[in-house]
């Protein structure tokens, strides 16, 4: 075989490069740490570390997404808390407001505290998050809740609740709508309400009344007629709904319970001949009614008997009202608090799935420094000694011994 001089040259040449390339390969993994650095290193690995790198991407957006929602959350809890104490508060002036020994200037007095209350909670309904939105506009987060009209408090979002998807398979409500807060508690005891007439002029007051028999319910509403006949009071109670009469000439016991189709209150206090009370089935009523209408009754009340007893019916609904908003607060407050909850087992989660990722992803790519090291030391010797032949070779020839 003949060997050209050329041909070992080439050969020599092709040798030192092909080490050096090693080396230099070697010596940027090294410096990267990483044993992976393009695709065709490690085609296996380069796949598995790519499907590995998504999760690991959707996990960080996934926590980003719990750190958004937990901030609104908390927010939105921490104001229906502070809207849960002006009602009580509301709830004790309204509680005081019934004390016989005040008089009609002290009521007015409770009165404009009681609209100091509604202005305050008024403010809570309106309160923005850190993005500069509205919490309780439902979607329509760039326009303030509720406004004061003349026709007192409306709401003007939606009953949307925004969501943010917190992980794989779990998307999040982070807002409740105004309505469902603010709008959402019903009238009265929660079943129905008991009203007295503009017109009484007797001192006979009614209670919230109770639901006795919830099968016997109708939903119709109802009217209760007192009589005073030679200092007997009797009453009847005419089903308006059917224009029928369902109780006739019972005699009255101030301090008794009338009673109904599924329905009891009690009355005390002597009411007048022509008299009435309406009863109605409960409907959803705005807070913001409820305060209104108490303050209105605080204003309107007058020192003497001749309203007293509607004074009386109208304050002890109010409460009962504003019982039912409070419990309606509290339970989307309990709704927000079980999120955040959730909330803190889904970051536990992500966090161990974020910390599973990054092992996965050193196994798959992370460099061996001290077989790396070695083998760098290797690749050297190799390239030294490429090159000392490298040179022998080339210099052979005879004119060195001639």
């Amino acid at each position: 075989m003949r060997i050209s001089t050329s041909w070992i040259y080439s050969t020599g040449i092709e040798g030192i490069t092909r080490n050096q390339a090693e080396m230099l390969r070697t010596q940027q993994q090294l410096a990267s740490g990483k044993r992976v650095l393009q695709p065709s290193d490690d085609p296996i690995a380069a796949a598995s570390a790519l499907t590995t790198q998504q999760s690991l991407a959707l996990t960080d957006q996934y926590a980003r997404n719990q750190g958004f929602a937990k901030g609104t959350l908390g927010l939105a809890e921490s104001t229906l808390a502070q809207a849960g104490d002006v009602l009580q508060e509301v709830r004790t002036l309204a509680i005081s407001a019934g004390n016989g020994t005040l008089s009609a200037s002290d009521r007015k007095s409770l009165a404009v505290e009681l609209r100091g209350k509604l202005d305050a909670l008024l403010g809570l309904a309106n309160t923005r998050d850190g993005a500069r939105g509205y919490l309780f506009a439902g979607y329509q987060d760039n326009t303030q809740p509720f406004v004061q009209t003349s026709a007192g408090v409306t709401y003007q979002g939606d009953q949307g609740s925004r969501a943010l998807q917190v992980a794989a398979q779990r998307t999040l409500e982070v807002s409740a709508s105004g309505a469902s807060v603010f709008e959402g508690g019903f009238a009265g005891n929660g079943s129905f309400t008991v009203s007295a007439s503009v017109a009484n002029s007797g001192g006979g007051a009614a209670d919230t009344g109770q639901v006795t028999n919830p099968t016997a319910l109708t939903g119709h509403t109802y009217q209760v007629q007192f009589k005073v006949v030679g200092g007997v009071t009797t009453y009847d109670v005419v089903d308006t709904t059917a224009a029928a009469n369902v109780v006739t000439g019972a005699a009255y016991k101030p301090g008794g319970a009338i009673g109904f189709d599924g329905m009891q209150f009690s009355m005390s206090g002597a009411p007048n001949n022509g008299d009435t009370f309406a009863i109605a089935p409960s409907t959803r009523q705005s807070v913001f009614k409820t305060l209104d209408d108490l303050a209105t009754a605080l204003e309107a009340s007058g020192a003497g008997t001749s309203n007293k007893g509607v004074f009386q019916t109208r304050l002890a609904a109010g409460i009962a009202s504003i019982d039912q908003a409070s419990d309606q607060v509290l339970s989307v407050r309990t709704g927000l608090g079980a999120r955040l909850r959730e909330l803190d087992s889904l970051g536990s989660q992500a966090e161990g799935q974020t910390q599973n990722y990054k092992e996965e992803l050193s196994r798959l790519t992370d460099l061996d420094y001290a077989g790396a090291i070695s083998t760098l030391a290797q690749q050297q010797a190799m390239l030294q000694a490429a090159q000392q032949s490298y040179l022998k070779v080339t210099g052979l020839s005879l004119f060195k011994y001639l």
